[in-house]
């Protein structure tokens, strides 16, 4: 019994860490025109390992192709429950090629921001791309100054002499006293 009762709660922990890492979001367009967005698409992603799966895809029709259309989604702030975050891209860019939606992670693993990126002409269906939200390369702020014993800059560039600095405008001026033909001599024709 205890068996049993351990093998189900192990079974059910297991299910809750997996239903808890794998999040979903609705993507939505809007034109410009319209009173309301509609769903682009519905993505299910695991910010752990970046991978994402379209669940639903519905393209704007033909009819905003000349149109723009806002691309986005709603987000929620601490000022506003449902608060649109998106981009304004050409209707034309769902209607030539399948595009290429760059979904945005901010820390707590949620979609932030989305993009719309031109895909390549032989893909059949959208391409889904998790962006982290990474850290960069860190400035190295308030290192002490290194100074000699002398108190000058341990670094002291080495100061070029005049020939190290002007070299080239010797050999130009060489070239050209060497190239320079004299005139002929004499002038005897009369």
């Amino acid at each position: 019994m205890r068996l049993l009762i351990s093998s189900l709660a192990a079974l059910f922990w297991l299910l809750a860490i997996a239903s808890a890492s794998s999040l979903s979001t609705d993507i939505f367009y809007w034109p410009v025109g319209a009173a309301s967005p509609s769903v682009l698409a519905r993505v299910a992603y695991d910010p752990v390992s970046l991978q994402s799966d379209l669940v639903s895809y519905t393209p704007p029709s033909d009819k905003y192709r000349d149109e723009l259309v806002r691309v986005g989604l709603y987000t929620s702030t601490p000022t506003n429950s449902k608060q649109w975050v998106g981009s304004l891209v050409s209707g034309s860019s769902f209607a030539e090629h399948q595009p290429t939606l760059r979904l945005h992670l901010g820390p707590a693993s949620e979609v932030y921001h989305v993009t719309v990126a031109a895909a390549k002409a032989s893909a059949t269906a959208p391409q889904i791309v998790l962006v982290s939200n990474e850290a960069g390369t860190q400035p190295h702020l308030n290192r002490p100054v290194v100074v000699g014993p002398d108190g000058q800059d341990a670094e002291q560039v080495v100061e070029k002499t005049f020939f190290q600095k002007y070299w080239w405008v010797f050999l130009i001026i060489t070239f050209l006293t060497m190239s320079g033909g004299g005139g002929g001599g004499g002038g005897g024709g009369e």
